[in-house]
């Protein structure tokens, strides 16, 4: 299991963008995050097209299916949705990795228990 943003764990954070200008302001060869919306589909194109991997927030299960395609490198999820995205992903063979979003630590055992990719505690998350 992938955890990301727990204080047990080294990772590299993820940065809240809210558009194209704010990827330059983030690392190299760090991961941004966006909530996945018709408005950011600009966002997922241009981080295609210059090699800048990114996550996606859902709330519906259509958007996982547009963020494997779109090549989302992660998809994040709360706990509602988390299960359907894994068996989509499961499914579907996606390169995406599904991560729970996670504001308490017993959400690693449901995470794990469910097979849940990975968690991306509050933490693990920039901006």
């Amino acid at each position: 299991m992938i955890i990301l943003g727990h204080s047990y764990i080294k990772s590299k954070p993820f940065y809240l963008i809210k558009n194209t200008k704010d990827i330059e302001k983030t690392p190299s060869n760090s991961t941004v995050v966006f909530s996945f919306t018709k408005q950011n589909l600009e966002l997922c194109e241009f981080c295609k097209k210059n090699s800048v991997n990114f996550a996606v927030i859902v709330d519906e299960v259509r958007d996982i299916l547009f963020a494997s395609a779109l090549e989302a490198s992660y998809i994040i999820c709360g706990k509602e949705l988390a299960l359907k995205a894994q068996k989509l992903a499961d499914e579907y063979m996606f390169d995406a990795k599904i991560l729970l979003f996670a504001n308490e630590e017993s959400f690693l055992e449901w995470g794990a228990d469910l097979g849940i990719d990975g968690i991306i505690f509050e933490n693990g998350i920039k901006g």
